[in-house]
Parts: C-alpha cells; structure tokens; sequence
C-alpha cells in the first residue's frame, strides 16, 4: 500500500490521470507518453495511483510528504543489499560481503562496479553519508539518557569501499545487517539516496552532523521539507534512469553501465496511473504487465486474469484478529486481566462457522495462536510449522474447557447463565468490529453459551483514544504478517502491541513448552528481553518460547489472514529469482532486474 504520501485532493484535474470508465479502457490524456504495448517496456501498475502526481514527486527520504523514493525510488536506486523479511535471509547487491568484525561491529564491503547515472562512483561513503543523518536526527530527536537508536550507535567508511556499523550491543550478524538498512527517519531502505559528490547533499550532511541543537530546529524543517531532487531530475544509481515523467505514465529506460546492464533484454521500465487504486481491470485489459499488490482477486474476477497470470510476494499477508485488554497499568476494569479469562473465550469460539461465510480473499488460521504468519504455516517452510503443532488449538468451541477456566478465576453458572466472581452477570463488551463475520460467530458462539455480549461502535479518534488508554474488553486488530522475524520487532510486540493489549511485560508461562498444565513448572519471560536474546544468539529456543508465551498469555488470537501477494503476466514475461526476493520482499518488482541472483525477461 502507498505510505508516506499526500493523497491527491481535489484540485487536481480528472485530467492528471488515465481515466477508467465503467464500460472498461483507457483514456489518454494530453501530455502523456501513452499505454505502449511495446514488446520492450515493462508496465507496472504505479503503487501510488491516486496519491502523489508523478510530477510532484520527490527523491529525498527525509521529507514525508510527496515523496517517490519507494514508487519509483526503489527501481532507479540501489540499496546496498536485499533483504527478505519472509525468508529472514540476506542478499548482496551494491555491498557484496559483510561481517561481523567484533560483537558489535558489522564491516560491509562494496563492489566498485556501481555508478551514478550522471558517472559518479558509487561507493560506502555515499550510503555512510545517509546513515550518519538519520542517526544525528535521532539523535536530536532522542530524550535525554535514550539511544538515538536502539542497536545502531554511529557509522563510518574506513575506506571509499567499506562501511563499518558501531553498535550499542551485540546482535547476530542477519540482525545487524537487517537493523543497518532498515528505514530510521523515512524511505531509506528503498535505496541509497545521497551523493557525496552532490553539492547539496554534502552541505546538508555537514550542517546536520555538525550542528547544535538551537540549529538543528530549522535546519530539520529545511531538510524535511525541501523536495529534492525531484523525481524528473534524480541521479540514482539502479539498472533504470528517469526518462520521462508525465502526468499519467513515467518511463525509466536502461542504464547501459549497471553492472546487470547485461541481463536485461529489455530498454524501458514504465509506471502507469489510473484513477481508481486497483489493479486489476488494467492488468486483467493488458494495459499494465505488473501489479506489486491487491492479489489474489474474488473468484469472480479470476476470469478475467491473463491466461499467464502468475503470482509473487505470496509470503505476504495481513492477519487479522481479537484483542484482548489485559488490564496491566490500567485503571479500566476488565474481566480480561486474567489469562484463563482470555483462555475460555478463544475456546468457545468456533472458527469452523467462520470457514462457512468467509468472503473475498481471506484464509483461515487454522493453526493454535502463535504469531508466525499463516503463509509461513501453510507452506511448512520454517520449524514453526512442527513446533506448533503441541500447542493450544482453541477456536473448536470446547465449552468443557472453557467451563473449567472459568471456574478456576471464581466464575460461576447457573441457569445456563455465567456470573463473574462478584456476582454480576458475566459481560463482555466489544468495541468496533460489527463488519467483521469472525466477531459476529464469536458473539453467537458467546451467547449461546451464556456470557452476553455488548456490541459498541465507536469513531476512530474515540477508538484510537479508547485502546490506548485500555478501556475496553475486546476490539478487532489487523496487523502485516510478512515474516517470521519481522513479527517480533521490538517495536512492534513489546511497544505497539503491548500498548493497545495492555499485557504484563512480564509473566509466567507452564513449561516445557506444549504442555499448558506445566509438569515442569513455570518460567518466567519477559517479552522485550526474550526477543533481545533471540536477536542476539539466533537461537530458536527463545523464539519458539515466545510463540509459546503468546499461545499462553494470548494477547490477542489470530484468526484470519489475507494474503497480500502482487502478480505478472507470465504469458510475454519471464521472472526467475530466489523465493527469498521474489515472493519474500515487498519490492520484487523492482530488485529483480537489479542482481544477477535473478532475472526478467520478455519471451512474448
């Protein structure tokens, strides 16, 4: 999905964009460079169709709005390697060696082979130069006594080849690389987007690492505004340059210097715009060879797909599910502070009534509440896949255990009726999700056995107030699931998740892991720390115990997941890359005719 954009408002003409009508094609308008169907172009679907104009689209991370550093950013600049959140695997491209050099030093190399499109070396100074201004902003940004980052402590080129990354503590050498070209103040994973030998990158490299806080002020309003360069006069450094952009399509063409220059049989990569967001009706016509998102379609539509259409990026999905408020540091009072409370819930829930009236393109989660993603599950790819099997299912409305849970935290039933351990008649309140099947099953599977259920809708300044301050029962969550390891982000489970779930960051948990009555004991885990030894070691231990602690603690319960793959027509296009690019990144599209690791090519 397009982030960080303004969306288009209403000033602008209908005339900006190519236009769809309800009969179906295409409109040209004045000024543009038309739909070719040009056996030498690869047409993708612009990811920002209603967002930013192409013309108003800029290639500077730092500034938010407006700007193209993803879309197209990430197909005419390079990033110094790629990595899969899906596969939790790193690639070279730019940088084509790296290690740890100590604990806490992570050396990358750089080929020098890369050049700028106006012929300007490409070298780690370039991509040190990026780091050492989002680290000085952070740094700026950064309460007193807090990390700027928390693992990246500062960056240096020890030559015009080599980039060496200083960090707080020690990590394993995929999360080092991971946390090294990972966005920290905007785009910048997308690409490596400053120039050292460009005049204006190196003015505002020198104010911003040299300046003191009274100037940082308006030199950050300065960098964080300004729209250069400009999407028509970038200089990347890809295996595409700007060409031409106009109103409704933008067209790159082929930098015969790029190191894979050579593996490309084709001269021109194009973006298209449309004014509605989905895909599918120009891919289905032909018009567009490529679209990075919004697939698989309804079934309904399926027929209208290319004969060769062919997914990628199927290790991305979107999970969707119920979250509990736990009741830690919370004055709200919650019958969900108790575990077993959230235990008796998800067992008398019935996913199998959800699997008869799902719509659209959603999966079941079919799998006990682990939080690894549902795609990754299906495919049996990881470990994950096995050790789940030992745990907790819930959602096949076991209302004996359910019952029992119950019982133990003082509930009691009568008439069918249950009553909480005050006395009081035992009720859940809901906030928001009356659109979603899944809530509706829960509140009949519920009531049918006698705990009464409150539907509230709420707008979303009143809903976003209201989880965060945890005043609710239970609500509806959705959240991307696109890796084993990028569900588990400290940023994510210890900081946003606990934040609107409100779990105690620390708890006990049955061991060994599987067995929920616990004939070892208990153990004790702490979220953030637990994650912290799994970054550190890479070993598997603490992740799959923290796949139990959710099972157990159950935060919130998966329920459904969409997947959220893009495709091509593999009728005229050949794509052949690692699973690990192709259908584990979320820029496939554009990484692949980056490295000789893969390759597309017209065959039509």
């Amino acid at each position: 999905m397009p982030e960080g954009n303004n969306w288009r408002n209403s000033d602008h003409s209908r005339r900006d964009v190519l236009k769809y009508s309800a009969v179906g094609g295409t409109a040209l308008v004045a000024g543009c460079l038309g739909g070719s169907s040009s056996t030498d172009r690869f047409r993708v679907f612009d990811a920002e169709t209603s967002g930013t104009l192409p013309s108003q689209r800029h290639c500077n991370p730092y500034n938010p709005t407006q700007r193209g550093t993803w879309h197209p950013g990430a197909l005419i600049f390079d990033r110094p390697v790629m990595y899969s959140p899906a596969e939790d695997e790193v690639y070279p491209l730019v940088a084509t060696d790296w290690e740890m050099a100590d604990d806490t030093t992570l050396e990358m190399t750089f080929s020098d082979e890369w050049t700028w499109h106006n012929g300007d070396d490409l070298t780690a100074e370039d991509w040190v130069m990026q780091l050492q201004m989002s680290l000085a902003i952070l740094e700026y940004q950064a309460e007193d006594g807090e990390r700027p980052h928390q693992f990246l402590e500062s960056a240096e080129a020890p030559d015009e080849y080599t980039a060496r990354i200083n960090l707080h503590d020690p990590l394993s050498e995929t999360v080092a690389v991971q946390n090294a070209i990972a966005d920290l103040m905007g785009d910048e994973s997308r690409g490596i987007f400053t120039n050292s030998s460009d005049d204006q990158w190196s003015e505002w490299h020198g104010q911003i690492t040299e300046a003191d806080d009274a100037e940082m002020e308006s030199l950050l309003e300065e960098i964080t505004s300004e729209g250069y360069p400009m999407l028509e006069d970038a200089v990347g450094n890809g295996p595409f340059e700007v060409a031409d952009i106009g109103d409704n399509v933008m067209v790159f063409e082929k930098y015969e210097d790029h190191p894979n220059a050579d593996n490309i049989n084709f001269s021109e990569y194009s973006f298209h715009l449309y004014e509605n967001n989905n895909p599918t009706q120009p891919y289905a016509n032909g018009e567009v060879d490529a679209a990075h998102t919004q697939f698989p379609v309804e079934d309904d539509v399926k027929g209208q797909l290319p004969e060769g259409h062919t997914l990628i990026k199927e290790s991305f999905s979107t999970n969707k599910l119920f979250t509990f408020n736990c009741g830690h540091d919370v004055s709200y009072d919650t019958p969900f502070s108790s575990a077993n409370v959230r235990k008796a819930v998800c067992h008398v829930f019935d996913r199998q009534q959800v699997t008869e009236v799902l719509e659209g393109v959603n999966r079941m989660f079919d799998w006990a509440p682990c939080r690894v993603p549902g795609n990754v599950l299906d495919s049996g790819t990881h470990d994950a896949a096995d050790w789940v099997q030992d745990f907790t299912k819930y959602g096949q409305n076991d209302t004996e255990r359910a019952a029992e849970l119950l019982e133990e935290e003082g509930y009691t039933r009568e008439d069918g009726e249950w009553y909480t351990p005050d006395g009081e008649r035992f009720e859940i309140d809901i906030m928001n999700g009356s659109e979603r099947k899944d809530f509706g099953v829960l509140k009949q599977n519920l009531n049918d056995f006698g705990i009464e259920t409150n539907q509230e809708q709420v707008d979303d300044a009143t809903f976003d107030e209201r989880r965060q301050n945890g005043e609710y029962d239970m609500m509806p969550d959705g959240s991307s699931a696109n890796g084993i390891r990028a569900l588990w982000a400290l940023d994510l489970v210890p900081n946003w998740v606990q934040s609107i779930s409100h779990f105690d960051p620390e708890v006990e948990i049955p061991m060994p892991v599987g067995d929920p009555d616990g004939s070892e004991g208990t153990k004790t885990i702490n979220v953030e720390e637990h994650i912290r030894e799994w970054q550190v070691t890479d070993d598997d231990q603490y992740h799959k115990e923290l796949m139990w602690w959710w099972n157990q603690h159950v935060p919130q319960m998966e329920v459904m997941f969409q997947p959220d793959a893009g495709a091509y027509n593999a009728d005229n296009w050949e794509l052949d890359a690692p699973d690990g690019i192709i259908d584990g990144t979320e820029d496939a599209l554009y990484l692949i005719p980056k490295t000789d690791e893969a390759s597309m090519e017209y065959i039509g």
